[in-house]
């Protein structure tokens, strides 16, 4: 019988947290699957934990030079053996039951070829976190992709077949923000989900590759304003530049808190969002509701995050707006959800 998941796991002196990474997938609840821990030339002990474990589901693969994350992750994918392709990062801890709920849905939604989920996001103490939740349905994240990358790549479960007979792999012109330029072309060939119960507890380490890209902020604002273009091409929208870097903008949390209203004024945003909202509406006429939700959350943002910096008439402007009331409406619902 061949293998139904395998699971890729790329380490490089990943000592510090691996034996934790490793032991959440082998107490998976859900037990039929390969789990694929690459040695990307690592020089601390990594090699001696991954060969510690006597678990046949364990296969040991060793790089002869340091390649990098993206090489790495497309040799697993080569050499992966099992019907649906699992992600896994060698600092994250996974939700003991991931791949159950996972597998179950993909057997029985043949039409999705991605799932992912909402994560768990905390530093050293585990009990301490910021849950970040994702959008669930499969219009709700095309959406979202326009912004940032719709799923959370090491929680992600894709089909296998879909990657292989497509020639779907990750690229290194997309560096740091490789896996979400993946994910707007596997959505080309079918439907994607996230499970609103987060299946990861994402580390945050000064070692991770969001964080090292977010340090390349010149070269990761060209790759991501890229992959958003490719985006919205997927759905048949065209922006203009300084439309273009007003998405780059709305990425980022931090980058919404820091937002020249000098080069972007309330009227341009207000502007901006009722163009978007026209085009999406127009492409998904049969779910204008998640339209609004979405686009509400992301606005709300603006209006949050500076609040105490705007001039009064501004504020006005843009909390007595249909886009501020969906946000709300978003936000009480993923409290009522979580």
């Amino acid at each position: 019988m061949s293998t139904k998941i395998s699971v890729i796991l790329p380490a490089y002196n990943a000592e510090k947290y691996l034996r934790v990474a490793v032991d959440s997938i082998l107490s998976q609840s859900y037990g039929d699957f390969e789990l694929l821990i690459i040695n990307d030339g690592s020089t601390d002990s990594t090699k001696e934990i991954i060969l510690s474990y006597k678990d046949e589901r364990v296969k040991y693969i060793e790089n002869e030079k340091n390649l990098g994350l993206i090489e790495t992750l497309n040799k697993g994918i080569l050499l992966s053996k099992g019907k649906y392709i699992a992600r896994m990062d060698a600092d994250d801890i996974c939700h003991l039951s991931r791949f159950q709920m996972q597998i179950d849905f993909m057997e029985k939604n043949p039409e999705y070829i991605i799932c992912s989920s909402s994560r768990k996001e905390f530093t050293q103490n585990i009990s301490d976190f910021h849950l970040s939740k994702l959008p669930v349905d499969d219009i709700s994240i095309r959406i979202h992709s326009i912004f940032s990358t719709p799923f959370t790549h090491p929680a992600v479960m894709f089909r296998s077949s879909i990657i292989k007979e497509n020639n779907l792999f990750f690229e290194n012109d997309y560096k740091y923000a490789e896996d979400y330029q993946l994910w707007i072309k596997i959505l080309q060939y079918g439907k994607g989900y996230n499970f609103k119960m987060p299946l990861l507890y994402y580390r945050n380490t000064p070692n991770s590759q969001t964080t090292i890209g977010a340090s390349q902020v010149e070269e990761r604002k060209k790759t991501i304003s890229n992959i958003q273009q490719l985006a919205l091409k997927e759905q048949n929208i065209i922006l203009d530049q300084k439309e273009l870097n007003l998405i780059y903008i709305l990425s980022l949390s931090d980058k919404i808190r820091n937002i020249n209203f000098e080069d972007f004024s309330v009227d341009y945003i207000l502007s901006f969002f009722k163009k978007l909202s026209l085009e999406l509406k127009t492409n998904y006429p049969d779910n204008k509701f998640n339209v609004s939700r979405v686009l509400g959350k992301r606005y709300l943002k603006i209006l949050l995050f500076n609040v105490k910096k705007m001039r009064f008439t501004d504020l006005l402007k843009l909390a007595f707006s249909m886009f501020t009331l969906f946000g709300i409406y978003e936000l009480i619902n993923e409290k009522i959800r979580s």
